[in-house]
């Protein structure tokens, strides 16, 4: 199957910061967009931006759909083989309501999750190893512009300075 065929429904949701700094407020409206064209061009079925918090406490936390959304896309990693790190991450923070330090799960500034029938079908960015997958190559792969299918293993390779 081409990335852009497909037998159902197919549904995306863009998860964004609550507080972000000005270029990845700018970066959120541009993916809107896209997501936008997306649907008008029937490459997607429709679309969700989402505000997320940019951390939640691990013992108990407030945000509870935050942290079930976290635990979807941590079972469908382990399912297909990638990491979420360092994207997704746990952390030691300052709690400034408490005053206390305590173990936090950080969200990345931007997440984009693809649904096909209704099952979480990938999640980006995402890594496998040194090779990762960002949100823009999830743009692409429902662009058609990507020769793997959405979900697909195959992914780019990090490179790093020395």
């Amino acid at each position: 199957m081409t990335p852009t065929e497909r037998t159902g429904e197919r549904r995306v949701e863009l998860y964004v910061r609550e507080t972000l700094p000005a270029p990845a407020s700018r970066q959120r409206a541009r993916l809107g967009a896209r997501l936008q064209e997306f649907e008008r061009a029937g490459r997607i079925d429709g679309f969700d931006v989402v505000d997320c918090p940019k951390r939640i406490r691990c013992e108990s936390p407030v945000h509870v759909a935050a942290r079930d959304r976290y635990l979807a896309f941590s079972e469908w990693a382990r399912d297909s083989g990638v990491c979420l790190r360092p994207f997704f991450g746990t952390r030691e923070c300052y709690a400034m309501d408490t005053g206390e330090r305590g173990d936090w799960l950080v969200f990345p500034a931007l997440c984009l999750a693809v649904y096909e029938d209704g099952d979480l079908a990938a999640v980006y960015p995402h890594a496998d190893g040194e090779e990762y997958r960002s949100v823009a190559d999830g743009l692409r792969t429902l662009a058609g512009e990507a020769s793997e299918s959405v979900g697909d293993s195959d992914r780019a390779s990090v490179t790093t300075a020395d």
